[in-house]
């Protein structure tokens, strides 16, 4: 679940010829597609989030398997939503840290506003892993076309221009016989809270807040580790764990046998998740999915804590603490995070009587009680 205070509007759009808004690279593979001979095999579209690359491959190539991968439980859905429109099935799309392998083509894309630097070289390369010897890569990038080249070059020794536009540049490369070097582009870190030992995280790019602790995690956990009683805790929009994986250490060191439920959008922040857990000897209960817990999960928990995003005018956070209210046993706590109160004050009280401010960090932790 992708934070900030506020997230830039993709402007990098044009109206497709069936007048959905699709962005410039997405026009560029749409055309490969339309132009392209028939194809048999697997074939991986990964980096399309409308599901209109993933359409078109499928109605031009019926002979392939067509596979679309996301990143984010939303984007899938998404995905999936557009296919079961258009009368296609929705089967081959897969919600991952990683695109699987076995392909002989894929379809890739980037936006500046889509991904990180560090994530489109991630996942250049394992795309680069999935293919078959002998398997292409089609790869259309937004933004500064020599620094794209120069991206695609660092993972695949041979790179073509196939197209250039005003706002996109489409790039094509191949398998054969190459031997790269891959990288490790996870990272660790330490994170402790006050009276607890340092412990150790991974995070993967695509996590929020990959290679550090985020602050106003820390402020969180910081806030909830003092509470008591709390057997069983969710963390919703955990990322790598930070905040559950924190508090829950700091309850087991403190003689309690905690629960703990671990929440996130995103699939490279569930694995990240699980290697934390694994290393604390958590056996945590995971769910990937944007809406939070299952509608007949109710009063299960004592303990909520959440570092809901701040953009789109708080609507996710909403979508969190209405879990929240959801998930909580009467009595049980809520606790959210967020720089200024004055606007995550609103949401929490749709759902909560009373909210207190907790000032930590720099931030302020909202406490509320089911």
């Amino acid at each position: 679940m992708q934070r900030g205070a506020q997230r830039k509007k993709n402007d990098s759009t044009k109206m497709s010829d069936k007048g959905r808004r699709i962005t410039y690279a997405e026009a560029l593979l749409v055309e490969l597609v339309e132009g392209a001979p028939p194809r048999e095999g697997r074939v991986l579209v990964a980096g399309n989030r409308s599901g209109v690359v993933v359409g078109e491959a499928m109605r031009r190539w019926p002979a392939a398997e067509v596979t679309a991968h996301a990143f984010d439980a939303h984007h899938a859905r998404a995905i999936r939503k557009s296919l079961l429109a258009e009368g296609l099935p929705a089967r081959g799309v897969a919600c991952a840290p990683n695109v699987g392998e076995g392909y002989s083509a894929a379809l890739f894309m980037t936006t500046p506003q889509s991904m990180t630097a560090e994530l489109v070289l991630d996942q250049l390369q394992d795309i680069f892993l999935s293919m078959d010897e002998g398997g292409e890569l089609w790869a259309a990038f937004e933004g500064d076309q020599d620094a794209a080249i120069r991206t695609m070059k660092q993972v695949w020794p041979s790179v073509h221009v196939e197209r250039r536009a005003k706002h996109a540049i489409l790039l094509r490369a191949e398998k054969r016989g190459q031997i790269v070097k891959t990288r490790d582009f996870s990272a660790e870190w330490q994170a402790s809270v006050p009276g607890g030992e340092p412990v150790t995280f991974t995070s993967l790019p695509g996590c929020f807040c990959h290679r550090r602790p985020d602050a106003g995690g820390l402020a969180l956990a910081e806030v909830a580790a003092r509470e008591r009683g709390c057997a069983r805790i969710i963390d919703m929009g955990c990322g790598c764990g930070l905040v559950g994986l924190l508090v829950a250490d700091a309850f087991r060191r403190a003689g309690a046998s905690p629960a703990l439920t671990l929440v996130d959008s995103h699939a490279r922040a569930i694995a990240a998740a699980r290697i934390n857990a694994a290393r604390l000897g958590f056996e945590p209960e995971f769910i990937l999915a944007d809406d939070g817990l299952p509608r007949g999960r109710v009063g299960e928990f004592d303990l909520f804590v959440g570092n809901p995003p701040y953009y789109s005018d708080y609507r996710i956070a909403d979508v969190f603490l209405e879990t929240a209210y959801r998930a909580l046993r009467p009595g049980g706590i809520c606790l959210s995070v967020v720089k200024t109160a004055s606007g995550l004050i609103p949401v929490q009280e749709k759902f909560f009587r009373k909210v207190e401010v907790i000032p930590r960090r720099g931030y302020s932790v909202l406490r509320s009680e089911r």
